[in-house]
């Protein structure tokens, strides 16, 4: 099965606060497998913020990307876990993946250089066969 490297970005506000968000398009065959049951949730609170819009600052940002592209290299190519939503908001950017073994995917985490220091960030997992955290946040975009 290869993933969809379709992406779809919405900006907005939420709580008067921008927001930006990125999810994978055409992931239907992936959700419908069965395979990926659990969902993990990994986050990023800034260190240094812009003060005009909450986001991270710019040197906070290239930081967040490189760990982005890290982390989809780390986890997608040999589909251990499958990232289908990104969400930067209030100094906070997260990642939202499904996995089919929560303990692989802490492996491959394990295995991102940390040639910069260690990343802050926090890990939570759990259990979300339906991709309900995924789905209801893509279809409350969709409808605004």
């Amino acid at each position: 099965m290869a993933f969809s490297n379709r992406w779809v970005l919405a900006d907005g506000t939420l709580n008067d606060q921008p927001i930006t968000i990125r999810y994978r398009d055409q992931i239907q065959e992936e959700l419908e497998s069965d395979l990926y049951r659990q969902c993990i949730q990994i986050s990023w609170q800034a260190q240094e913020q812009d003060p005009e819009t909450g986001y991270p600052s710019a040197a906070e940002l290239e930081k967040i990307d490189a760990f982005n592209q890290k982390l989809m290299a780390a986890v997608e190519t040999e589909q251990h876990g499958l990232l289908v939503m990104v969400l930067m908001c209030e100094g906070v950017n997260q990642w939202i993946l499904y996995t089919k073994d929560i303990e692989q995917v802490q492996q491959d985490l394990n295995t991102i250089p940390t040639d910069t220091g260690l990343y802050p960030i926090e890990v939570t997992s759990d259990e979300d066969p339906q991709w309900e955290t995924f789905t209801e946040l893509r279809d409350a975009i969709k409808t605004h």
